[in-house]
């Protein structure tokens, strides 16, 4: 019991103040970005300035401080991500930490596990605008609310506010009718679907924020009303 309440405070003092591990790091407003290996800082503060802006369109954006770390190297990449070793990026809310794998800061990209970068419009941005929003919903709602909604609301929203809420429902519905790889979750691992179905709520039902974290609906029924509505 000992040792594991040593590992278990050492793993979170690592992930509260993993400053020493990212040598190479530069702010910009209320944002910093970290990284094991060197970047251009005007490429650096492009990413963050990207991210802020699609912060700025979230219906939960707030004035906290983040902090974006780049974890190339492999052994980072195991200490941060933990359990979650494999995925793209990582929040541990109420960290105000966002952990994203292996990135080419000057290009806006990150790379998969074949070390090739993850196609437009997965952009770094997005994946660290897409963490935040993770603590942007947890804050609203708490940590553990956070992790009890349906994964489609959870994973959605924060695409949501990832992509700016730019969503083009009614060609993404046509996608979804037409069974587009890119629409099933467990075959693309994309979370296209969900955003759609957040989108579709907020912009074409008129959904408060609210009203979704704390009585989601259906997933089935809110994609038939979707395919239904996106039909006429």
């Amino acid at each position: 019991m000992g040792a594991a309440l040593f590992v278990g405070a050492a793993a979170w003092a690592l992930l509260t103040y993993p400053q020493p591990l990212f040598a190479y790091h530069i702010s910009h407003g209320r944002l910093a970005l970290y990284s094991d290996k060197p970047f251009d800082p005007a490429r650096g503060r492009a990413v963050l300035t990207e991210i802020e802006q699609r912060l700025a369109r979230s219906p939960l954006n707030d004035d906290k401080r983040y902090r974006i770390f780049v974890a190339n190297t492999g052994w980072r990449n195991r200490l941060v991500f933990l359990w979650n070793h494999g995925a793209g990026g990582v929040n541990y809310y109420p960290l105000p930490n966002v952990f994203i794998r292996k990135s080419d800061i000057d290009v806006d990209r990150v790379m998969n596990s074949f070390s090739l970068p993850v196609p437009s419009p997965r952009t770094l941005a997005y994946f660290g605008a897409h963490e935040i929003g993770h603590s942007l919903v947890a804050k609203e709602i708490g940590a553990i609310p956070h992790l009890r909604l349906p994964v489609w609301v959870r994973e959605g929203l924060a695409d949501y506010i990832a992509f700016g809420g730019e969503v083009p429902i009614g060609a993404l519905a046509r996608d979804l009718r037409q069974g587009a790889p890119d629409l099933d979750p467990e075959r693309s691992g994309l979370y296209t679907r969900y955003r759609l179905l957040v989108a579709y709520l907020l912009e074409r039902e008129d959904w408060t924020i609210d009203e979704l974290l704390t009585s989601p609906p259906d997933q089935e029924a809110v994609e038939r009303r979707l395919l239904d509505d996106t039909k006429r």
